[in-house]
């Protein structure tokens, strides 16, 4: 039995990020939001679940009155140290608007976008000071598909496991035609290190198809670990060594499965 497990955002999707600098008040284009978090170890971002479009009516409130608001509405999906939401809204600052995060959403929107992944954070967890607001979207990249109904045909389970949102995943689950039950939303670096481990003791073997530093582990767990360069994001020699197979484009993921069968 084969499975393979794909991240979403710069993996299977080109992403497309509008970032607004909490400090300068500048928007600026910019992929690679880990990167940024990963400048400060006591950095973490934080995803909504709400859809941004639904924002609106609370454009006037804190960011920190709106998740105090509605507590379930928002998950932490990377940190490079421990922190609960509790820990997180106890020392966050509510200087942050949600306007401020809809600034960037109608930025984005006038982007080549098919998907709107949706709304995050990247807080200073010590500090409790937003950093960055931002929106992220994206198209397929061009092979996406391609890959997707190969794999199909050559009989493999695919699943996604991704920091974004369950409303944009299953958008994406649904373009694809990927089973809902194998979407992992809002999954960190650990969680995606969880459900590999899970499909092996369930006897597959496994692929994991990533493209930065919270795909880490699981590139590292799989049976065969794949880290794509699509992006063309700055990547830390780490990362790079715990894959078996470095490539430049989703296509290349049926040479790496040709090569290994």
């Amino acid at each position: 039995m084969k499975a393979i497990v794909f991240d979403n955002a710069g993996t299977i999707l080109e992403r497309k990020n509008v970032i607004k600098d909490m400090s300068t008040k500048k928007v600026f284009f910019n992929t690679d939001t880990i990167g940024i978090t990963n400048k400060n170890d006591k950095n973490i971002i934080v995803v909504f679940q709400t859809p941004v479009d639904e924002l609106y009516d609370y454009a006037d409130m804190s960011i920190k009155e709106y998740m105090l608001k509605f507590n379930s509405s928002f998950e932490i999906a990377y940190s490079q140290i421990k922190v609960s939401n509790e820990e997180l809204l106890d020392v966050l600052q509510d200087d942050a608007k949600i306007r401020d995060i809809l600034e960037t959403y109608e930025v984005l929107l006038t982007r080549d976008v098919r998907v709107i992944s949706g709304a995050a954070l990247i807080v200073d967890s010590q500090s409790g000071i937003i950093t960055y607001v931002y929106t992220a979207g994206g198209l397929l990249f061009k092979y996406t598909s391609d890959v997707i109904n190969y794999l199909k045909d050559e009989g493999f389970e695919i699943y996604i496991a991704s920091g974004d949102n369950k409303h944009s995943l299953n958008q994406i689950a649904s373009i694809l035609k990927i089973a809902k039950n194998n979407i992992y939303s809002t999954c960190n670096v650990n969680c995606k290190e969880s459900v590999v481990e899970k499909l092996q003791k369930e006897g597959y073997y496994v692929y994991m198809v990533g493209n930065h530093t919270n795909d880490i582990l699981a590139i590292k767990k799989a049976d065969t670990g794949i880290l794509t360069l699509q992006q063309k994001e700055l990547l830390p020699k780490r990362l790079v060594s715990q894959a078996d197979y470095v490539i430049s484009s989703i296509d290349m993921v049926i040479d790496v499965v040709k090569k290994e069968s």
